[in-house]
């Protein structure tokens, strides 16, 4: 007796698959999702506690330990308490009792102090952990920077100062008459050198110095901001800030000056470096549109100019002072500012105002991540916590903090997508470089580069591979004799088989160096083959139909591989010849100095070729069975009728496939698109945006396969890269569809056929 009957089972296997097909759909929609939602918070603005008021007595300055558990405050009496712990107090002085009338908290906790009389104390308060018995107890010292420097007595009213990797300092000071002294300490020999402020700054009402000491910044009184190099306190230009300036300070690393104007918006500075290029030849030179006569010399931006103008024999190129130039104008959340923080292991600062705001923004991005009110009383210092994870204030006489959850200021759709002038640059640019050399170094992660480098790999590829796939499958479907088609088709479709992995290291240890060796012979067998191609075509044509009968079916393939082999042993002949003729014996040499394209081993053409080969299996395979469906009976019709191979393949076969040759286009292309381990061993990873063949690239999925493993989980990196791999679903799931829309198109088109 039966169980199930053929309808029940048919109905059965209806229900199994299409509940199979649609968990697949699921799962796949479900990954995807959930590569997004990593993704997500990468947009979102920061978030930030309750305010707290932590201290209620006249403060100068205050901070917190890394851990946020301790907050230290310095008062009037030069003495340091703290809240959170059970401490005692600290005195920054070592000379009895002392008022202090200003203080100033740089990056690195780096804490000034002028007394009354005139006394600047520099140093750091430093927290260590101690273990007893299991159990941590924190224990906390004042390290001095540098001896206590006396100034002349006056009514000091500010101070500031930074420091160097070698433990130098630089202190700026001013009075209420607006009188402003520089000090340098020398940490080697232990002492200070005191100078005069430049008279050109006027009456000094508020100062800056830039960490690593290069560069101090000074407000005079109207409001206007002045740039010096600090070495010997020449002037520096500065462009694009022209509203009276309230406060100003130097982001980590000390290429980014912020300025909050007294109308409470916030311009970001950066120091743009310049070259000074003086024409020697006897013509024009003409440099990123700008005209230099023979015998004159122009200070540019350097915008890689110097990369470019290296090898000329000339041009002289040297260093002139940078340039600080207004980049990014910055919303502002209050008003006037009174104070201005900045972090100390990223571009964001913070900015408080005279009717108690806070807001705290990201230089790069341009993001005013978080503002609101904290108190009714003026702001007056601010300092964000070690690992930016809170900042705390001085309020009138009350010290306030508050945690802020801000881990991602660095990114929006602008700095994704669009040029971001970053410090160091001469023009906004697209650049992606995740790691660095030090600590003030700032991540760029712009994902242009890596969209560019995958369309640059997949064009090369497809360049190669397209015209040679598709007219094998035609050749091989229509043209070729039996026994070429048993040898050609089970061999590239064992191509498919290669691992893509070994395909790379071919390309990268094999191929790219030989590519190097001949890559003149390369480049004219290139050129000659078409047209090599082209005329053994016109010679086979030429030969009498009665002697071509006469030659068994296929014969004219050999007539193609001997003109092909002719061609390549020509070029391999007459490469060296030329070189040394036209290009004095290496024209890599030649591409660099007279026309500056540099020559990297592994680039575009490398590739191409790799990439090309990995490609290829899939568009024959697909595009010669597109063409073997043709019904025999349309293509016998057609030769009946008098038209030639040729005709029928071109003109009937060709036309009636061309949805499952376009179909195979794009599987090709998603293939080359979603590609990783030929394009990370052969393209260099070198994320430029150049379109030229002599270049590498980096590839976005090449991005992710090598950045993944060492991005911290949840950090900016690491959902970037989540970010790149959903742009690339996407970028694949538009070409899928685009290729079912224009193949319905066709199919609909030739459906006579």
């Amino acid at each position: 007796m039966r169980l199930l009957t053929e309808r029940q089972k048919d109905r059965l296997a209806t229900v199994l698959i299409r509940t199979g097909g649609l968990l697949v759909i699921l799962v796949v929609v479900g990954i995807v999702l959930n590569i997004g939602s990593e993704a997500l918070p990468l947009f979102g603005s920061a978030t930030a506690g309750p305010v707290e008021t932590v201290w209620r007595s006249p403060s100068l300055a205050a901070g917190t330990d890394s851990r946020r558990e301790v907050v230290w405050v310095l008062g009037l009496d030069a003495a340091i308490r703290f809240t959170g712990a059970d401490l005692p107090p600290l005195s920054i002085s070592d000379r009895g009792e002392v008022e202090l009338v200003a203080a100033d908290r740089e990056i690195g906790d780096l804490l000034t102090a002028v007394s009354a009389g005139g006394t600047v104390f520099v140093g750091r308060v430093r927290f260590t952990d101690a273990w007893t018995n299991g159990r941590r107890s924190a224990t906390v010292g004042w390290r001095p920077a540098a001896d206590p420097l006396p100034l002349e007595s006056g009514p000091w009213i500010g101070v500031t100062a930074n420091t160097d990797d070698d433990g130098n300092l630089l202190l700026v000071a001013w009075d209420a008459a607006g009188r402003s002294v520089l000090a340098r300490w020398q940490a080697e020999d232990e002492e200070w050198s005191v100078q005069p402020g430049p008279p050109e700054a006027g009456r000094v009402v508020g100062a800056a110095v830039a960490q690593g000491l290069a560069t101090v910044a000074l407000i005079d009184s109207p409001g206007r901001l002045h740039v010096y190099r600090a070495e010997d306190l020449t002037p520096m230009t500065l462009v694009g800030v022209e509203e009276p300036t309230a406060a100003a300070r130097f982001l980590i690393g000390g290429g980014t000056l912020v300025a909050a104007a007294r109308d409470g918006s916030v311009a970001v500075v950066l120091e743009v470096p310049r070259l000074r290029v003086e024409n020697r030849g006897r013509g024009a030179l003409d440099v990123v549109g700008t005209t230099i006569a023979p015998g004159e010399a122009v200070v540019l931006p350097d915008d890689e100019i110097g990369r470019k103008l290296a090898s000329r024999s000339d041009v002289k190129l040297a260093t002139a002072p940078p340039e600080w130039t207004s980049v990014r104008r910055l919303d502002a959340a209050g008003a006037t500012p009174t104070a201005i923080a900045a972090a100390s292991r990223r571009r964001g600062f913070a900015v408080g105002g005279a009717d108690g705001s806070v807001a705290l923004y990201y230089s790069t991005s341009g993001r005013m991540v978080l503002a609101d009110r904290w108190a009714e009383a003026p702001v007056r210092t601010l300092a964000i916590d070690p690992k930016g994870d809170g900042i705390v204030a001085v309020v009138g006489d009350d010290v306030l903090r508050r945690w802020v959850d801000n881990p991602h200021p660095e990114i929006s759709l602008r700095t994704l997508f669009l040029p971001v002038w970053y410090e160091g640059y001469a023009a906004p640019k697209w650049v992606w470089q995740s790691t660095g050399g030090s600590d003030a170094f700032e991540p760029k992660l712009s994902v242009w580069p890596l969209i560019f480098g995958t369309l640059k790999a997949t064009v090369y590829a497809m360049l190669f591979s397209v015209p040679l796939a598709l007219l094998a499958a035609v050749y091989v479907s229509q043209l070729a004799p039996p026994w070429l088609q048993t040898v050609v088709k089970p061999t590239l479709e064992l191509m498919a088989a290669v691992p893509s992995v070994v395909v790379g290291f071919l390309a990268a240890l094999w191929l790219a160096p030989r590519l190097e060796d001949a890559l003149l012979a390369v480049a004219l067998a290139a050129l000659a083959l078409p047209f090599a191609v082209a005329l053994a075509l016109l010679v086979w044509r030429a030969v009498p139909p009665r002697l071509r009968r006469a030659l068994p079916f296929g014969a004219e393939i050999v007539v193609l591989v001997l003109s092909a082999v002719a061609v390549i042993a020509s070029a391999a002949a007459l490469a060296g010849p030329l070189e040394m003729w036209l290009f004095d014996g290496d024209l890599q040499r030649y591409l660099f100095t007279e026309w500056g394209i540099r020559y990297d081993q592994r680039n575009s053409i490398v590739v191409g070729l790799a990439l090309g080969f990995a490609v290829i299996p899939i568009i024959f395979t697909i595009a010669e069975d597109a063409c073997s469906a043709v019904p025999r009976a349309l293509v016998n019709a057609s030769r009946a009728l008098g038209a030639t191979r040729w005709q029928t393949a071109v003109r009937l076969v060709v036309p009636a496939a061309s949805p499952g040759l376009f179909a195979a286009v794009m599987l090709g292309l998603g293939r080359a698109v979603g590609e990783t381990m030929i394009v990370l061993m052969a393209a260099g990873n070198t994320p430029v945006l150049d379109l030229s063949v002599f270049n590498g690239m980096r590839t976005m999925s090449a991005a992710i396969a090598v950045e993944i493993p060492e991005a911290p989980v949840g950090g900016t990196l690491f959902r970037v890269l989540f970010l790149t791999g959903t742009l690339l679903f996407v970028f694949t799931f538009l070409l899928t569809s685009l290729a079912d829309l224009v193949g319905s198109h066709l199919r609909k088109r030739y459906a006579r056929f």
